[in-house]
This record gives structure tokens, sequence and C-alpha cells, in this order.
């Protein structure tokens, strides 16, 4: 027995799409029904001309245009290149408010990369700093990498009515990168790999109309890759998972990831949730802390946090130059300029073979499993 959806289950879903793109679009049947247009549309509050970060904006900072180097996930349905930076700013278990206040932070700290999700319910947060502190310092969208998800489980109907409701939120047109959040919902209800084929179809109409530059997985270990691959004609370009040191590779997925090209990236890249003794952080903790005093960095004059600053590496710019080092992407969160600083400021000292294999073969904090029992 096949695991793949049928012909006919493909072709409805295709069918339904059409018509909800069509029925959501009144601009949908001109000019070839303008299919994933990158013109930026953006409501503007008419009661409020002013950007309220701004007035609370940190003087002693001026914001940082140091680029990030990027990594190529593959080509959008235009065939230009999707660029994705290697540092990003993490927005999990912040609130609107909240997220408001972190986003305005990293585009001042020099971030052009945000990661948010439908499930972190702070989108409206996100989307307004996005409006206030990007468009409104006169940032160009093209300049911009907004990564967001869907959860997982949902049906062709219902992946197209979130996403809507992402883009609303986004206040964005189009998305530079969609991935659905886990191979089933969270209560793992809807968990079959029939389910993660429709979702992954669904994902694949948003991708040609444009509102997706890009589409992926997260959470995903290899017989869910499996499951989707016997359908896609998109093949996912990014599979988000936690990674870090001490995690190693918990769910087995990076060769295969590396063999089938689809980038790996990593979440909670400092272990933010988990659970560990003091000398174990990847903050403070001995490993992190000692090859860190391995290394002296000449660090830009304008990336240095104060005047004041030495020159010395943390520990935590350790481990996240030990992930980015491998071409990993990360998406460390903070809401304190001064560490989103830090956090992006990991590329002008290189981690030696030995000092990477010492951090290759820690084992705490370990990551936790799981994903791969989802059926």
């Amino acid at each position: 027995m096949t695991h793949s959806i049928s012909s006919y289950n493909r072709w409805s879903s295709c069918i339904l799409l059409a018509v909800l793109y069509l029925a959501s679009s009144p601009h949908a049947t001109t000019e070839a029904a303008r299919l994933g247009s990158h013109e930026l549309v953006i409501e503007q509050n008419k009661e409020e001309e002013h950007n309220p970060y701004a007035q609370n904006r940190d003087p002693s900072f001026a914001t940082i245009s140091t680029d990030v180097p990027t990594i190529s996930i593959g080509l959008d349905v235009y065939g230009k290149s999707v660029d994705l930076p290697l540092v990003g700013a993490g927005t999990w278990q912040y609130n609107d408010t909240i997220a408001y206040e972190s986003v305005c932070k990293a585009i001042q700290a020099g971030y052009t990369f945000v990661d948010t999700a439908w499930g972190y319910k702070n989108q409206k947060g996100v989307g307004k700093a996005l409006q206030d502190c990007w468009f409104g310092s006169g940032k160009s969208r093209e300049d911009l990498f907004l990564m967001t998800k869907i959860p997982g489980g949902l049906n062709t109907s219902e992946v197209w009515a979130t996403h809507q409701q992402n883009l609303k939120d986004l206040q964005l047109d189009y998305v530079d990168h969609l991935m659905t959040h886990f191979p089933a919902d969270w209560k793992e209800t809807v968990a079959s790999p029939e389910a993660r084929q429709e979702e992954w179809m669904a994902l694949e109409f948003i991708y040609r109309t444009g509102q997706a530059r890009s589409i992926g997985v997260s959470h995903y270990c290899t017989q869910h890759f499996e499951d989707i691959l016997k359908v896609a004609t998109v093949m996912p370009s990014i599979n988000q998972v936690e990674y870090h040191v001490g995690s190693q590779d918990i769910d087995n997925v990076m060769k295969y990831c590396a063999d089938h090209k689809i980038t790996f990236m990593s979440f909670s890249p400092l272990c933010g949730p988990c659970e560990y003794e003091p000398q174990d952080s990847l903050i403070h903790g001995d490993l992190v802390s000692k090859i860190a005093s391995h290394y002296q960095r000449s660090t830009s004059p304008n990336l240095r946090l104060e005047s004041s600053e030495t020159d010395a590496i943390t520990g935590s710019q350790v481990a996240l130059r030990y992930i980015v080092q491998q071409g990993i992407p990360v998406i460390p969160k903070s809401n304190t300029l001064s560490h989103m600083l830090s956090n992006r400021n990991i590329f002008d000292f290189e981690l030696t073979p030995e000092d990477m294999d010492a951090l290759a073969g820690a084992s705490k904090p370990a990551g936790e499993g799981g994903d791969c029992d989802v059926p």
C-alpha cells in the first residue's frame, strides 16, 4: 500500500487552492493573476504617524550596517536566488509587545533576518515593528528576510487560510520562507504520511503564487522527509531543528539533509529553554569559556558594543561560531541590544579544528529528542 496521496486527491487539492486564491485576491484575474506579485502592500495606520520605538531608541548605538554572510537556499518561483543570512533574530516566547521591541532593536543592531511563526502569536507585533523600524527607516523589502511557520497537521484549505492570516498580521505581500512547524499537529492527533503530503502540496501551491519565496519544514526526521518526497515537485529548502553545542545530531538527520541539499538550520543555538548545570551553560559555562580564552579579535570599530569593550571573545560567541562555521544558520533570541550585537559579531574569528572537535564532542547541555517518534 503506497503512502502517497492519490492523483485525484492531489488534483482536488490544487483546484481548491486555486479557488481560494482567486476568491481572496481582488487582482487575481489581471496580468496572469499577478501570481506572487512582490509589490509591497502596507496598511498605514493613519492615527499614528510617529514611530513609538524611535522615542525610546538607545542613542548610544548607531545602526549597524556590516553585512552578515548569506547562503543560497534555492530559487524562488521567478528564478531568483533566495539568500538566507547566517544569523537571524528569534522571537519564540515573545508576545506582541516584546516581539515589537525585540525586532526594532534587532533592526537597529543590523539584523536583516527575522524568524517568527503563526504559533508564536506575535506576528502582529513583528509586523508593526517591520512597518515602524524597517520600512519606517527607508529600508527596502528586498533587503529583508522574513521567515514564518504554519502549524503541522493542516489540510489544504487550512494551510491557505493560515498563511493569509500570516500575511495580514505581518503586513506583507509575501514571506521569504514558509515552513510547516512540525510533522503533525502538536498533540499528534493528525499525524500520518498522507497528512504531511497534503500539507506539503498546499505549501507548494503557495510557493508558486509567490506568497512564499521558499518553503521548508521544522522538526522533520528522515521518515517524514521520505513521506513528502514521494509527492514533492519542489524540494524543501530548510529543516529547522534543535542544534547546539551538546545536542549533537540528536535526530540523525544532518547527513540526510546534506545528501538532499536541504539546508539544516539551528533553533535554540544557545539552548535557551534547556535545563543544565551552570558549568554546562553555552554562555558562561566551562567549555565555551575555556575555548573563548584562546581568541582575541580585531573588531571593526562600528561593531564594538561600547568604547570600553575589550577584544575578548565570549562563551556565547564561541557557541554560535561553532554552528555557523559549519554553514548552519542560527536564530538566537534576545531583547537586549548589546546581546544582539554580540550574537551577530561572530565573523571576525575562526575556531581551530581542535576547538571545533572539542565542541562537537560535548554531550551537555543535551538536546531534547522525540521528533522521530511522530508517526
